[in-house]
């Protein structure tokens, strides 16, 4: 811990270790977003509902782009505030205010 943050340090600099969170918390979103778009695109192969072509070639109506905008910059908050302090990620993500 330095400069009263509460946060450990791990490699010996703050931003360091601020980059090795952010990767940790890339790295966590990617896999469980990827585990879970195998176990869907297998399970709706194996019910004859869609083919990983058609995945390949979904174009998305416009309400479903705006949601997956609105999904893209959710994830991109979680992932660049990973080197927010505890107590501010935690604003963040209730919705708080930044104090």
């Amino acid at each position: 811990m330095t400069n009263g943050d509460p946060r450990p340090s791990y490699l010996g600099s703050d931003r360091l270790d601020d980059l090795a969170r952010m990767l940790t918390e890339l790295a966590s979103e990617v896999w469980i977003l990827k585990d879970r778009n195998l176990v869907l695109e297998t399970l709706l192969t194996d019910a004859g509902v869609v083919s990983s072509a058609s995945i390949d070639a979904y174009d998305p109506d416009p309400e479903t782009a705006t949601r997956i905008a609105a999904e893209r910059s959710a994830f991109t908050a979680r992932i660049l505030g990973a080197v927010l302090p505890n107590d501010q990620r935690l604003d963040r993500e209730m919705g708080i205010a930044a104090r």
